[in-house]
């Protein structure tokens, strides 16, 4: 998501006024009038975020008028907002002091603590340095993309907002390139570089086809070079689509909506009515980004296992066969368990694991006047929706859960530290003393997916996969 750049203003009271504002409720906080912005956000969300935000004595007014202090967007670049305001500046009545233009991540802040948050260069200066991370993951560039999450992750975990270059100073992960660019964003307000990327074709374009469900990095570079650049062109060409691309392309615009915090509730609902149906007392849990506390996702993760160790086999498809009965899965695509098969050479995840897991596509009912994407949708309608269902024993339950909380760069961090600083293997399966291993003389061997031990049963053929990224002594950039 673009984050938007002007800084704040505030309506000074007295502020002459051509239009008649909206009467906002009883607020705990003076000069702070909030106005969200529906057309990429949807009436649904809009309406969601205004309940939450009057819930916590916010100010939110229905109509853009002179009272409005913040006026809040989501997935809406600098550009397209500084057309907005331009837009609504041509009707402005004399005097009209124009408010701060202000990415979502200042209102759920701003929520979770109870109070508006101050607005600050921070808001932006991690997004710059994301975007930058996302172009060099388009190049294929693995060790620059991990230097610049590296140094965004640094940026959001700081207590208090970067307000000058010296407080950079002794952080990890903050080359000269990392500086220079928040350097420049903390100078005009933006980074050269960083608006070069995101107005490039390439990048544009890339992002774009990445979007869809199926399509990864190398795919949509070919198709870049083959001259492809909208969805149109592929809708034209389908012989150059899988299946799973077919259907990903089908419902994009769903797909690339995000994924709200009260869906992914009542999808969590709709799978847990079918795992019990097909094993009393397995359980479902929520994982991925829902878990860490976000509002809204691009997919939804559940974990599902049983109590007892071994009777959570043949659980999938038995669950499944539920969901189509009811008409709630539009695709999926299914994937063995390779846990302990040294043999078999797969393309791993983020999480770096090998369970048993559907790849799916879900038909979610929508409540009545529902908003998805900017439109209107009426009763009967639904939402296609990205879930992947994954199957765990209990044994392993923990290490899954861990690993499909996430985030991805969490999960390739907290492995890099366990195995350079503590000399352990950590996977969604288990944590592993490879000392202890080689002392009681067991076999290791390397292959495409990591390191095999070979070994007594309870070892027998299991992987402790690498962790991918940059060497321990590359430089940041």
């Amino acid at each position: 998501m673009a984050q938007v750049l002007p800084k704040r203003r505030r309506v000074r009271p007295g502020t002459p006024s051509g239009a008649a504002p909206s009467v906002p409720p009883p607020a705990r906080f003076p000069g702070v009038a909030i106005y969200l912005v529906e057309s990429r956000m949807g009436r649904s969300r809009r309406a969601f975020l205004t309940r939450l935000a009057l819930s916590k004595g916010f100010s939110v007014l229905d109509a853009y008028s002179p009272e409005v202090t913040h006026v809040v967007m989501e997935q809406t670049s600098a550009a397209e907002a500084i057309a907005w305001q331009e837009h609504k500046a041509a009707s402005a009545p004399p005097g009209w002091t124009y408010p701060a233009l202000l990415d979502v991540s200042w209102f759920t802040e701003s929520m979770a603590v109870g109070r508006p948050v101050p607005v600050e260069h921070r808001h932006h200066l991690e997004e710059a340095l994301e975007t930058l991370a996302e172009a060099a993951g388009f190049e294929g560039s693995e060790g620059r993309l991990l230097s610049f999450c590296r140094a965004a992750s640094v940026l959001k975990a700081l207590p208090s907002p970067i307000t000058a270059l010296s407080q950079l100073q002794g952080l990890p992960h903050f080359g000269a390139h990392s500086s220079r660019v928040v350097q420049e964003v903390l100078e005009y307000g933006a980074c050269e570089e960083v608006e070069r990327v995101r107005c490039s074709e390439r990048y544009q374009t890339m992002k774009l086809f990445t979007q869809i469900f199926g399509v990864g990095v190398k795919t949509a570079d070919q198709w870049y070079r083959e001259g492809l650049r909208t969805l149109d062109d592929l809708r034209k060409q389908p012989q150059k689509l899988t299946q799973q691309q077919k259907i990903g392309l089908q419902h994009h615009q769903d797909l690339a909506t995000p994924v709200q915090q009260e869906e992914a509730q009542a999808l969590q609902q709709l799978v847990e009515a079918a795992v019990q149906q097909a094993l009393p007392g397995a359980t479902v849990t929520l994982t991925g980004g829902f878990r860490r506390g976000k509002l809204q996702g691009h997919d939804v993760d559940f974990l599902l296992t049983h109590p007892q160790e071994g009777q959570e086999a043949g659980l999938l498809p038995r669950v499944m066969h539920h969901l189509q009965n009811q008409g709630l899965i539009l695709y999926h695509l299914y994937q063995h368990s390779h846990f302990g098969d040294p043999t078999r050479k797969v393309r791993q995840s983020h999480t770096m694991d090998f369970f048993e897991r559907n790849f799916c596509i879900f038909r979610l009912p929508l409540p009545p006047e529902a908003a998805v994407g900017g439109f209107q949708r009426h009763c009967g309608a639904w939402k296609a929706v990205r879930v992947d269902l994954v199957v765990t024993p209990i044994s392993q339950f923990p290490f899954a859960l861990l690993g499909w909380t996430g985030s991805k760069h969490f999960e390739r961090e907290l492995r890099c530290f366990s195995r350079r600083e503590k000399g352990l293997c950590l996977s969604s399966h288990a944590l592993f003393d490879l000392k202890q291993v080689c002392c009681q003389g067991l076999a290791l061997g390397r292959g495409n997916t990591g390191i095999w031990v070979l070994g007594p049963p309870s070892l027998n053929g299991t992987s402790i996969p690498k962790t991918s990224g940059a060497k321990s002594g590359s430089n940041p950039v």
